[in-house]
């Protein structure tokens, strides 16, 4: 079922976005942020890969003994940061004013958001 759906929303993103490789990629992922099934998807071939990647980059530092890493947190407080996280934690809202746009960008925004009103 993942495969599918991943599969699917690949489509979905290329069609929306007119086969713009550029562009699906960066709806895949601000739909994948909010999806966490379709995250799963997409992350769970990789994950022993970025798994290994970690833990390589926190030996490397605590070798050179700036930082202990995972090692410094408990298993109750890695668990309460773990739930904390996936209760569907609400983003606060930035007040940064938006970059200033091209025609292609206003272009781009406009079909994503179109591709939003088709659910």
């Amino acid at each position: 079922m993942t495969d599918a759906y991943v599969n699917a929303k690949t489509k979905e993103a290329l069609k929306a976005t007119d086969n713009d490789k550029k562009d699906a990629q960066k709806l895949l992922i601000t739909w994948a942020v909010r999806d966490q099934q379709l995250l799963l998807g997409f992350a769970k071939p990789h994950l022993k890969a970025l798994v290994s990647a970690r833990i390589e980059q926190l030996s490397r530092k605590s070798k050179k003994g700036k930082d202990k890493g995972a090692n410094s947190f408990s298993k109750k407080d890695l668990d309460a940061m773990i739930e904390g996280h996936t209760k569907g934690e609400k983003r606060s809202q930035t007040n940064v004013p938006p970059p200033k746009s091209s025609i292609r960008q206003a272009s781009v925004m406009q079909q994503i958001a179109a591709a939003f009103k088709k659910k």
